[in-house]
C-alpha cells in the first residue's frame, strides 16, 4: 500500500480545520535596475567607495570599487562621466556596473515616434 502525501485527518468537532487554503506564497523582491548617466562626484581609493550624481534627478548614488568595470578601475577619478545601473534598496539608491565613457542615453521618444511604433 503506498503512503499519500496529503494529510487527510480532519480537525476534530468544535476545532476549526486550520490548513484551509494550504500554504501561502509570498512574493519575492527582486530590485529594480535602470540605466542611468551620471558624473563621479566624490571617490576615495583608500575607502573603495564614492558617490555618483545622476544626470537626470541630481541624486547621489553610493558605489564600492567591486561595482566599478575591472578595466576602469585604475583610472576611476572625480568628475568623471560614466553609465551605470541604479539600483533602489533599502540603504537608498546604489550605483552597479560603472563603466567610464562619455556617452549618453539615446532621448526619450516623443509621441509622433510613439504612433509609428517605436520600443
Amino acid at each position: 500500500m503506498s503512503h499519500s502525501a496529503i494529510d487527510w485527518d480532519v480537525a476534530p468537532q468544535g476545532e476549526p480545520d486550520r490548513n484551509i487554503g494550504g500554504p501561502a506564497v509570498l512574493p519575492i523582491f527582486k530590485p529594480h535596475a535602470t540605466r542611468r548617466v551620471g558624473v563621479i562626484k566624490s571617490f576615495s581609493p583608500r575607502k573603495t567607495y564614492g558617490l555618483v550624481e545622476t544626470a537626470d534627478e541630481h541624486m547621489d548614488a553610493i558605489f564600492n570599487i567591486d561595482d566599478v568595470d575591472p578595466c576602469d578601475r585604475q583610472n576611476l577619478d572625480s568628475g568623471q562621466a560614466v553609465t551605470f545601473f541604479a539600483v533602489k534598496g533599502p540603504d537608498g539608491l546604489a550605483a552597479k556596473a560603472i563603466r567610464i565613457d562619455a556617452t549618453t542615453l539615446p532621448p526619450a521618444p516623443n509621441d509622433t515616434m510613439m504612433l509609428k511604433g517605436w520600443r
